[in-house]
Protein backbone atom coordinates (compact mmCIF):
# COMPACT_ATOMS: atom_id res chain seq x y z
CA UNK A 1 0.00 0.00 0.00
CA UNK A 2 1.36 3.06 -0.74
CA UNK A 3 1.92 5.91 2.08
CA UNK A 4 1.15 9.21 1.42
CA UNK A 5 0.18 12.30 3.33
CA UNK A 6 -0.35 15.95 2.57
CA UNK A 7 0.75 19.30 4.17
CA UNK A 8 -0.41 22.35 4.24
CA UNK A 9 0.07 25.69 5.67
CA UNK A 10 -2.78 27.78 7.65
CA UNK A 11 -3.62 29.55 4.53
CA UNK A 12 -3.63 27.01 2.21
CA UNK A 13 -4.34 27.18 -1.52
CA UNK A 14 -8.34 27.10 -2.31
CA UNK A 15 -7.89 24.79 -5.17
CA UNK A 16 -5.96 22.21 -3.63
CA UNK A 17 -8.50 21.99 -0.17
CA UNK A 18 -11.43 22.26 -2.73
CA UNK A 19 -10.36 18.99 -4.53
CA UNK A 20 -9.28 17.45 -1.42
CA UNK A 21 -12.36 17.64 0.55
CA UNK A 22 -14.71 16.91 -2.82
CA UNK A 23 -12.69 14.29 -3.45
CA UNK A 24 -12.96 12.69 -0.39
CA UNK A 25 -9.50 11.78 0.15
CA UNK A 26 -8.71 9.70 3.29
CA UNK A 27 -4.89 11.00 3.29
CA UNK A 28 -4.05 12.12 5.92
CA UNK A 29 -3.46 15.80 6.23
CA UNK A 30 -0.97 17.97 8.23
CA UNK A 31 -0.33 21.69 8.64
CA UNK A 32 3.06 22.79 7.76
CA UNK A 33 4.71 25.94 6.41
CA UNK A 34 5.21 24.80 2.66
CA UNK A 35 2.67 22.56 0.81
CA UNK A 36 4.03 19.02 -0.38
CA UNK A 37 2.06 15.93 -1.05
CA UNK A 38 4.72 12.87 0.05
CA UNK A 39 4.34 9.68 -1.25
CA UNK A 40 6.28 6.98 -0.17
CA UNK A 41 9.12 9.26 1.03
CA UNK A 42 8.69 11.08 -2.86
CA UNK A 43 8.05 14.86 -2.18
CA UNK A 44 5.59 16.77 -4.59
CA UNK A 45 5.21 20.34 -4.18
CA UNK A 46 3.56 20.93 -7.60
CA UNK A 47 -0.12 22.19 -6.86
CA UNK A 48 -1.21 20.47 -10.41
CA UNK A 49 0.29 17.21 -9.48
CA UNK A 50 -1.20 16.99 -5.81
CA UNK A 51 -4.58 17.79 -7.11
CA UNK A 52 -4.42 15.21 -9.89
CA UNK A 53 -2.76 12.89 -7.24
CA UNK A 54 -5.73 13.41 -5.18
CA UNK A 55 -8.15 13.45 -7.96
CA UNK A 56 -6.87 9.64 -9.67
CA UNK A 57 -7.13 8.34 -6.24
CA UNK A 58 -11.34 7.40 -6.45
CA UNK A 59 -11.99 10.26 -9.29
CA UNK A 60 -10.79 8.90 -12.23
CA UNK A 61 -13.08 10.88 -14.53
CA UNK A 62 -11.81 14.06 -13.06
CA UNK A 63 -8.66 13.35 -15.20
CA UNK A 64 -11.01 12.90 -18.35
CA UNK A 65 -12.15 9.88 -20.26
CA UNK A 66 -10.42 9.57 -22.80
CA UNK A 67 -7.02 10.53 -24.48
CA UNK A 68 -8.65 13.87 -25.64
CA UNK A 69 -10.56 14.97 -22.48
CA UNK A 70 -7.02 14.26 -20.51
CA UNK A 71 -4.49 16.89 -22.97
CA UNK A 72 -7.41 19.01 -22.59
CA UNK A 73 -7.66 18.98 -19.18
CA UNK A 74 -3.69 19.18 -18.77
CA UNK A 75 -3.98 22.30 -21.56
CA UNK A 76 -6.29 23.75 -18.98
CA UNK A 77 -3.88 23.00 -15.46
CA UNK A 78 -1.09 24.32 -17.10
CA UNK A 79 -2.90 27.54 -17.62
CA UNK A 80 -4.18 27.13 -14.36
CA UNK A 81 -0.67 27.74 -13.04
CA UNK A 82 0.27 30.35 -16.02
CA UNK A 83 -2.50 32.78 -16.44
CA UNK A 84 -3.75 32.30 -12.87
CA UNK A 85 -2.03 31.47 -9.89
CA UNK A 86 1.52 33.20 -10.68
CA UNK A 87 0.26 36.63 -11.86
CA UNK A 88 -0.52 39.77 -10.70
CA UNK A 89 -4.84 40.87 -10.03
CA UNK A 90 -5.04 42.76 -12.70
CA UNK A 91 -4.30 39.80 -14.85
CA UNK A 92 -6.31 38.05 -13.48
CA UNK A 93 -9.35 39.94 -13.74
CA UNK A 94 -8.09 40.38 -17.70
CA UNK A 95 -8.29 36.63 -18.25
CA UNK A 96 -11.76 36.37 -16.41
CA UNK A 97 -13.68 39.29 -18.98
CA UNK A 98 -11.70 37.61 -21.73
CA UNK A 99 -10.54 34.05 -22.13
CA UNK A 100 -12.40 32.12 -19.46
CA UNK A 101 -15.75 34.22 -20.35
CA UNK A 102 -14.73 33.43 -24.39
CA UNK A 103 -14.32 29.94 -23.44
CA UNK A 104 -17.60 29.63 -21.25
CA UNK A 105 -19.65 31.35 -23.67
CA UNK A 106 -19.91 28.33 -25.91
CA UNK A 107 -19.37 25.63 -23.07
CA UNK A 108 -21.07 24.31 -19.67
CA UNK A 109 -18.38 23.31 -18.30
CA UNK A 110 -14.32 23.68 -19.41
CA UNK A 111 -13.55 20.58 -20.67
CA UNK A 112 -16.22 18.08 -21.75
CA UNK A 113 -19.65 18.22 -20.91
CA UNK A 114 -19.33 17.67 -17.29
CA UNK A 115 -17.50 18.39 -14.00
CA UNK A 116 -13.71 17.48 -14.06
CA UNK A 117 -10.17 18.49 -12.35
CA UNK A 118 -10.27 21.95 -14.34
CA UNK A 119 -13.47 23.42 -13.01
CA UNK A 120 -12.84 22.36 -9.32
CA UNK A 121 -9.13 23.78 -9.92
CA UNK A 122 -10.12 27.35 -11.56
CA UNK A 123 -12.96 27.78 -9.23
CA UNK A 124 -10.81 27.27 -6.41
CA UNK A 125 -8.37 30.01 -7.23
CA UNK A 126 -11.44 32.36 -8.67
CA UNK A 127 -13.03 32.19 -5.37
CA UNK A 128 -10.61 35.11 -3.83
CA UNK A 129 -11.34 37.13 -6.83
CA UNK A 130 -15.93 37.25 -6.19
CA UNK A 131 -15.74 40.90 -5.31
CA UNK A 132 -13.85 41.46 -8.83
CA UNK A 133 -16.08 39.45 -10.74
CA UNK A 134 -18.71 41.18 -12.35
CA UNK A 135 -22.07 39.91 -14.67
CA UNK A 136 -21.91 42.84 -16.30
CA UNK A 137 -17.78 41.82 -17.32
CA UNK A 138 -17.84 38.35 -17.45
CA UNK A 139 -21.44 36.73 -17.74
CA UNK A 140 -20.29 33.45 -18.63
CA UNK A 141 -17.49 33.00 -16.21
CA UNK A 142 -20.64 34.07 -13.44
CA UNK A 143 -23.16 31.28 -14.86
CA UNK A 144 -20.28 28.72 -14.89
CA UNK A 145 -19.31 29.76 -11.20
CA UNK A 146 -22.87 29.50 -9.83
CA UNK A 147 -23.52 26.34 -11.45
CA UNK A 148 -20.02 25.03 -9.76
CA UNK A 149 -20.79 26.60 -6.24
CA UNK A 150 -23.96 24.70 -5.78
CA UNK A 151 -23.15 21.19 -7.72
CA UNK A 152 -19.96 20.92 -5.97
CA UNK A 153 -19.97 23.59 -2.93
CA UNK A 154 -23.51 23.20 -1.75
CA UNK A 155 -24.25 19.74 -2.96
CA UNK A 156 -21.46 18.23 -1.02
CA UNK A 157 -21.99 20.54 2.34
CA UNK A 158 -18.45 22.45 1.90
CA UNK A 159 -19.68 26.00 2.14
CA UNK A 160 -17.83 26.44 5.46
CA UNK A 161 -14.44 26.66 3.35
CA UNK A 162 -16.10 28.55 0.66
CA UNK A 163 -19.27 30.84 1.32
CA UNK A 164 -22.15 30.74 -1.36
CA UNK A 165 -21.86 33.74 -3.54
CA UNK A 166 -25.20 35.58 -4.23
CA UNK A 167 -25.29 36.78 -7.50
CA UNK A 168 -28.92 37.83 -9.79
CA UNK A 169 -27.93 36.11 -13.26
CA UNK A 170 -30.74 38.22 -14.50
CA UNK A 171 -28.77 41.45 -14.68
CA UNK A 172 -26.75 40.46 -17.66
CA UNK A 173 -27.84 43.43 -20.02
CA UNK A 174 -29.70 42.23 -22.71
CA UNK A 175 -27.51 43.89 -26.07
CA UNK A 176 -28.52 47.34 -27.23
CA UNK A 177 -30.54 47.52 -30.76
CA UNK A 178 -30.28 51.15 -32.24
CA UNK A 179 -33.16 52.86 -33.13
CA UNK A 180 -33.76 53.62 -37.26
CA UNK A 181 -32.65 57.20 -37.44
CA UNK A 182 -35.34 60.16 -38.04
CA UNK A 183 -34.89 62.77 -40.46
CA UNK A 184 -34.50 65.68 -37.47
CA UNK A 185 -31.98 62.94 -35.41
CA UNK A 186 -29.58 62.90 -39.11
CA UNK A 187 -29.73 66.73 -38.82
CA UNK A 188 -28.84 66.89 -34.86
CA UNK A 189 -26.55 63.28 -34.78
CA UNK A 190 -28.14 60.66 -32.55
CA UNK A 191 -25.25 59.44 -29.74
CA UNK A 192 -24.31 55.34 -30.31
CA UNK A 193 -23.17 52.74 -28.17
CA UNK A 194 -20.05 53.53 -29.69
CA UNK A 195 -19.58 57.24 -28.43
CA UNK A 196 -21.43 56.87 -25.77
CA UNK A 197 -18.22 58.68 -23.83
CA UNK A 198 -18.07 61.25 -26.18
CA UNK A 199 -21.58 62.03 -26.06
CA UNK A 200 -20.72 65.33 -23.68
CA UNK A 201 -18.02 66.85 -25.87
CA UNK A 202 -20.28 66.99 -28.43
CA UNK A 203 -23.07 68.09 -26.76
CA UNK A 204 -20.95 70.98 -25.52
CA UNK A 205 -19.91 71.38 -29.07
CA UNK A 206 -23.80 71.55 -30.71
CA UNK A 207 -24.19 73.86 -27.58
CA UNK A 208 -21.40 76.30 -29.11
CA UNK A 209 -23.01 76.10 -32.18
CA UNK A 210 -26.42 76.80 -31.43
CA UNK A 211 -25.34 79.79 -29.73
CA UNK A 212 -23.28 81.18 -32.12
CA UNK A 213 -25.91 80.62 -34.49
CA UNK A 214 -28.31 83.04 -32.18
CA UNK A 215 -26.04 85.73 -32.59
CA UNK A 216 -26.38 85.41 -36.09
CA UNK A 217 -29.69 85.01 -36.78
CA UNK A 218 -31.06 86.78 -33.45
CA UNK A 219 -33.11 83.65 -32.59
CA UNK A 220 -33.22 81.69 -30.33
CA UNK A 221 -33.67 77.29 -30.66
CA UNK A 222 -36.00 75.74 -28.04
CA UNK A 223 -34.49 72.22 -26.63
CA UNK A 224 -36.52 69.44 -27.11
CA UNK A 225 -37.39 67.80 -24.18
CA UNK A 226 -35.70 63.99 -23.97
CA UNK A 227 -38.05 61.40 -23.94
CA UNK A 228 -38.90 59.21 -21.05
CA UNK A 229 -37.41 55.51 -21.06
CA UNK A 230 -40.54 52.93 -20.77
CA UNK A 231 -39.41 50.73 -17.39
CA UNK A 232 -38.61 47.50 -18.72
CA UNK A 233 -41.10 44.97 -18.89
CA UNK A 234 -40.93 42.26 -15.60
CA UNK A 235 -39.74 39.16 -16.69
CA UNK A 236 -42.01 36.12 -17.04
CA UNK A 237 -42.92 34.32 -13.86
CA UNK A 238 -40.74 30.50 -14.00
CA UNK A 239 -43.95 28.04 -14.65
CA UNK A 240 -43.74 24.94 -11.77
CA UNK A 241 -43.27 22.93 -14.75
CA UNK A 242 -41.09 19.80 -13.68
CA UNK A 243 -37.40 20.25 -14.82
CA UNK A 244 -36.87 17.13 -15.75
CA UNK A 245 -40.08 17.19 -18.40
CA UNK A 246 -38.07 20.13 -20.13
CA UNK A 247 -35.69 17.94 -21.43
CA UNK A 248 -36.32 16.20 -25.33
CA UNK A 249 -34.87 12.76 -24.93
CA UNK A 250 -35.38 10.49 -27.71
CA UNK A 251 -35.09 7.30 -29.48
CA UNK A 252 -32.65 7.63 -31.72
CA UNK A 253 -31.49 5.24 -34.69
CA UNK A 254 -28.15 5.20 -36.20
CA UNK A 255 -27.52 5.27 -39.62
CA UNK A 256 -23.94 5.85 -39.87
CA UNK A 257 -20.86 6.40 -38.08
CA UNK A 258 -17.56 7.74 -39.06
CA UNK A 259 -14.61 8.70 -37.47
CA UNK A 260 -13.81 12.27 -36.99
CA UNK A 261 -11.01 13.13 -39.24
CA UNK A 262 -9.62 16.08 -36.87
CA UNK A 263 -10.36 14.17 -33.74
CA UNK A 264 -8.88 10.52 -32.98
CA UNK A 265 -11.10 10.14 -29.94
CA UNK A 266 -14.45 11.31 -31.59
CA UNK A 267 -17.24 9.49 -33.83
CA UNK A 268 -19.09 11.47 -35.82
CA UNK A 269 -22.76 9.99 -36.25
CA UNK A 270 -25.93 10.57 -37.90
CA UNK A 271 -29.08 9.67 -36.22
CA UNK A 272 -32.53 9.48 -36.97
CA UNK A 273 -34.72 10.88 -34.52
CA UNK A 274 -37.90 11.39 -36.60
CA UNK A 275 -37.69 14.47 -37.82
CA UNK A 276 -38.77 13.66 -40.98
CA UNK A 277 -38.14 10.86 -43.66
CA UNK A 278 -34.46 10.81 -44.81
CA UNK A 279 -34.11 13.79 -41.90
CA UNK A 280 -30.70 12.52 -40.22
CA UNK A 281 -28.88 14.76 -37.12
CA UNK A 282 -25.04 14.77 -37.09
CA UNK A 283 -23.70 14.29 -33.08
CA UNK A 284 -20.35 13.88 -32.06
CA UNK A 285 -19.26 11.33 -29.12
CA UNK A 286 -16.17 10.66 -27.69
CA UNK A 287 -16.90 6.74 -27.87
CA UNK A 288 -13.93 5.71 -29.87
CA UNK A 289 -12.36 4.06 -26.67
CA UNK A 290 -15.36 2.26 -25.51
CA UNK A 291 -16.64 1.04 -28.89
CA UNK A 292 -15.33 -0.07 -31.80
CA UNK A 293 -16.86 1.44 -35.21
CA UNK A 294 -18.64 -1.43 -36.39
CA UNK A 295 -20.55 -2.06 -33.35
CA UNK A 296 -21.94 2.03 -33.84
CA UNK A 297 -23.59 1.20 -37.27
CA UNK A 298 -26.75 0.58 -37.08
CA UNK A 299 -27.82 0.40 -33.34
CA UNK A 300 -30.53 1.93 -31.29
CA UNK A 301 -29.60 4.68 -28.91
CA UNK A 302 -31.14 7.42 -26.48
CA UNK A 303 -30.47 11.14 -27.30
CA UNK A 304 -30.87 14.41 -25.66
CA UNK A 305 -32.29 16.25 -28.88
CA UNK A 306 -32.51 19.55 -27.39
CA UNK A 307 -29.47 20.91 -26.52
CA UNK A 308 -27.75 24.06 -27.95
CA UNK A 309 -25.84 23.00 -30.81
CA UNK A 310 -22.17 22.87 -30.37
CA UNK A 311 -19.09 23.00 -32.51
CA UNK A 312 -16.77 19.67 -31.62
CA UNK A 313 -13.40 20.01 -33.46
CA UNK A 314 -15.02 21.54 -36.72
CA UNK A 315 -18.25 19.74 -37.22
CA UNK A 316 -21.32 20.91 -35.22
CA UNK A 317 -23.54 18.40 -32.75
CA UNK A 318 -26.78 18.50 -32.65
CA UNK A 319 -27.62 16.79 -29.02
CA UNK A 320 -26.05 13.94 -27.04
CA UNK A 321 -26.09 10.23 -27.52
CA UNK A 322 -26.92 9.63 -23.46
CA UNK A 323 -24.36 6.61 -21.89
CA UNK A 324 -24.27 4.78 -18.44
CA UNK A 325 -20.65 5.32 -16.68
CA UNK A 326 -19.52 2.53 -14.31
CA UNK A 327 -18.76 3.78 -10.60
CA UNK A 328 -15.19 3.09 -10.96
CA UNK A 329 -14.62 4.52 -15.00
CA UNK A 330 -14.28 1.09 -16.21
CA UNK A 331 -16.98 0.86 -18.56
CA UNK A 332 -18.96 3.62 -20.64
CA UNK A 333 -21.91 2.20 -22.66
CA UNK A 334 -24.93 3.77 -24.21
CA UNK A 335 -28.72 3.44 -22.97
CA UNK A 336 -30.84 1.35 -25.60
CA UNK A 337 -34.88 0.66 -25.25
CA UNK A 338 -35.56 -2.77 -23.42
CA UNK A 339 -37.70 -3.80 -26.44
CA UNK A 340 -36.62 -2.19 -30.01
CA UNK A 341 -38.90 -4.06 -31.65
CA UNK A 342 -41.63 -1.58 -29.86
CA UNK A 343 -40.20 1.77 -30.61
CA UNK A 344 -39.83 4.09 -33.91
CA UNK A 345 -36.63 6.81 -34.15
CA UNK A 346 -38.53 9.92 -32.35
CA UNK A 347 -40.23 7.89 -29.94
CA UNK A 348 -40.03 10.52 -26.54
CA UNK A 349 -39.04 9.55 -23.23
CA UNK A 350 -41.10 10.39 -20.03
CA UNK A 351 -41.03 10.06 -16.08
CA UNK A 352 -44.76 9.26 -14.84
CA UNK A 353 -45.92 12.30 -12.64
CA UNK A 354 -43.17 14.52 -14.13
CA UNK A 355 -44.65 15.03 -17.64
CA UNK A 356 -44.53 18.23 -19.64
CA UNK A 357 -43.37 20.16 -22.75
CA UNK A 358 -39.74 20.08 -23.55
CA UNK A 359 -38.18 23.17 -24.80
CA UNK A 360 -37.60 23.42 -28.05
CA UNK A 361 -33.61 24.54 -26.92
CA UNK A 362 -32.51 24.24 -23.12
CA UNK A 363 -31.42 27.45 -22.49
CA UNK A 364 -27.68 27.58 -20.90
CA UNK A 365 -28.93 29.83 -18.49
CA UNK A 366 -31.31 28.22 -16.39
CA UNK A 367 -28.88 24.61 -16.28
CA UNK A 368 -31.86 22.68 -16.91
CA UNK A 369 -29.81 19.49 -17.79
CA UNK A 370 -27.14 20.55 -15.37
CA UNK A 371 -29.51 20.28 -12.44
CA UNK A 372 -31.15 16.67 -13.23
CA UNK A 373 -28.16 15.08 -14.51
CA UNK A 374 -26.84 14.23 -10.72
CA UNK A 375 -30.11 12.19 -10.28
CA UNK A 376 -30.05 10.44 -13.72
CA UNK A 377 -28.63 6.44 -12.90
CA UNK A 378 -28.51 2.93 -13.61
CA UNK A 379 -30.03 0.98 -11.02
CA UNK A 380 -28.96 -2.61 -9.82
CA UNK A 381 -30.83 -4.46 -13.02
CA UNK A 382 -29.31 -1.79 -15.10
CA UNK A 383 -32.21 -0.34 -15.69
CA UNK A 384 -32.27 3.64 -16.85
CA UNK A 385 -33.73 5.93 -14.07
CA UNK A 386 -33.96 9.44 -13.17
CA UNK A 387 -34.18 9.40 -9.01
CA UNK A 388 -36.81 6.28 -8.66
CA UNK A 389 -38.73 6.94 -11.92
CA UNK A 390 -37.87 4.63 -14.41
CA UNK A 391 -37.36 5.97 -18.18
CA UNK A 392 -40.48 5.09 -20.01
CA UNK A 393 -40.57 5.45 -24.07
CA UNK A 394 -43.97 6.26 -25.20
CA UNK A 395 -44.73 3.99 -28.03
CA UNK A 396 -47.51 4.62 -31.16
CA UNK A 397 -49.31 1.72 -29.75
CA UNK A 398 -49.33 3.63 -26.32
CA UNK A 399 -47.46 0.79 -24.65
CA UNK A 400 -44.52 1.95 -22.31
CA UNK A 401 -41.24 0.43 -22.78
CA UNK A 402 -38.15 1.02 -20.39
CA UNK A 403 -34.24 1.77 -21.34
CA UNK A 404 -31.30 0.22 -19.98
CA UNK A 405 -27.74 -0.27 -20.10
CA UNK A 406 -26.32 -3.48 -21.31
CA UNK A 407 -24.14 -4.22 -17.90
CA UNK A 408 -23.57 -1.15 -15.74
CA UNK A 409 -25.08 -0.60 -12.55
CA UNK A 410 -25.64 2.24 -10.10
CA UNK A 411 -23.76 4.00 -13.29
CA UNK A 412 -24.05 7.75 -13.51
CA UNK A 413 -26.13 8.29 -17.15
CA UNK A 414 -24.52 11.43 -19.12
Amino acid sequence: MVAATLRLPEKAPKDIVLVYKYTGSTIPLETAKEMSLEIDGTKVDCPNSICKYLAGQAHHELLGSNKDEQAQVEEWLTYATSGLRTVAKKDVIAALEKKLDAHLSQNTFFVANRLTLVDLVIFGILHAYTKNMKVTACPNVMRWFDLIQNLVVREHKLTEDFSIVEMNLDDVPEPVIAAPAKKDDKKRGAATKEDAKAAPAKEAAKADVAAKGDKKDGKKKEKKEKKEKKPAAAPAPESDQPVVSRLDIRVGYIRNCRKHEGADSLYVEEIDLGDGEGVYRTIVSGLVRWYPLEEMQNRWVLCLTNLKPASMRGIKSEGMVLCATAPDGSKVELLAPVDTSKVKPGDRVFFEGMEGEPEKILPPKKKYWETVQPDFKTKDDCIACFGDKPFLIRTQSGETVQARAPTVQGGSIK
